[in-house]
């Protein structure tokens, strides 16, 4: 059922600790340490600026939840940011969910978490939430997050490279600047499934473009265009 491959996509293997040790799994094993600079260079954030350039008072939808650095680089840009922890809204429902359920799962989900209008926003920085749904609670977030951008509106998003069920972390992204990230760990999950161009092109097979950057960390940075 719909609830129980989300709790098993959500189970976390382990924590961030607030001073930077390694993660551990439960029984003691260690994942993966917070590097010892956590910056890291986007391609794919330079081209979403650049989508943005020339525009004033625009609006940013970031589904990362609340980040300072992102709320004042974004502001002092000229624009405005909203903000929605999409991963944390998905865990709350499912938390919630009766065994066995999945009935209407999605449709709460999309009120509960993306209930924007039409064309309200300019921007969806969607960072690595999306690869953590269900495939049709991602195909239904998909279309709406197309139906909340106005034409020629640009989504960032990253998917891991890795295969499917190896542990990856979870991370806040905070923007340093136009093409610099600060990369915080929140938690390590199993990768619920695999995602390649072609599966890419699919999923946001009704925008008007998709444009793929490929760093060397195991994350595809994803442009789409609507």
């Amino acid at each position: 059922m719909l609830a129980e491959r989300l709790r098993s996509f959500l189970r976390p293997i382990g924590s961030s600790p607030a001073n930077g040790s390694p993660y551990r799994h439960p029984g003691g094993r260690a994942l993966t340490a917070l590097p010892a600079d956590p910056r890291r260079r986007s391609n794919g954030l330079r081209q979403f600026f650049d989508n943005l350039r020339g525009g004033s008072n625009l609006r940013i939808l970031d589904l990362g939840g609340i980040s300072q650095a992102n709320v004042n680089f974004i502001t002092l840009q000229g624009h405005k940011l909203y903000t929605e922890d999409v991963l944390r809204g998905l865990e709350r429902l499912v938390s919630a969910a009766a065994p066995g359920s999945g009935q209407g799962l999605v449709a709460r989900f999309l009120r509960e978490n993306l209930n924007f209008p039409a064309g309200h926003f300019d921007g969806i920085l969607a960072w690595d939430r999306l690869e953590f749904l269900d495939e049709e609670m991602l195909g239904a977030a998909v279309a709406r997050l197309q139906a909340t951008l106005r034409p020629g509106g640009t989504i960032l998003t990253f998917f891991h490279t890795q295969a499917k069920g190896q542990t990856v972390n979870v991370h806040r992204y905070e923007i340093l600047d136009q093409q610099t990230l600060d990369l915080r760990p929140r938690a390590a999950r199993p990768l619920p499934r695999a995602f390649n161009n072609r599966h890419l092109e699919r999923l946001f097979g009704g925008f008007h473009s998709v444009k793929f950057f490929l760093a060397n960390d195991n994350l595809r940075e994803v442009i789409v265009t609507r």
